[in-house]
C-alpha cells in the first residue's frame, strides 16, 4: 500500500492520509469523500475542493464542487 494525502478545503483546511494501492484508488477515495461531504453539508460551501497528493506531496489532482442557482429575471420579479 502507498500513502496518499487528501486536503479538504471549504474555507478551512483539513488534511488526512490514506493507504491505498495506487493513485487511481486515491482519486476514487477523494471523489467519494467529496460526494459524502456535499451530501452531509447541503447546500455545500461556496467553494469546496480536495487536493490529492502522493507520498512526496506532489499534487495528483484537484477535485472541486461548486453549488450555484441562477434565477431568471422573470422568476425574481414574480417572487417580489
Amino acid at each position: 500500500m502507498a500513502t496518499f494525502y487528501l486536503k479538504l478545503s471549504d474555507g478551512k483546511e483539513v488534511e488526512t492520509s490514506i493507504d491505498v494501492p495506487n493513485g487511481n484508488e486515491a482519486l476514487n477515495a477523494a471523489l467519494n469523500a467529496l460526494a459524502q461531504f456535499t451530501c452531509r453539508h447541503f447546500p455545500p460551501p461556496e467553494d469546496l475542493r480536495i487536493v490529492v497528493s502522493d507520498e512526496a506531496r506532489r499534487t495528483l489532482a484537484t477535485l472541486s464542487f461548486t453549488f450555484r442557482i441562477d434565477y431568471e429575471d422573470a422568476l425574481v420579479r414574480t417572487l417580489n
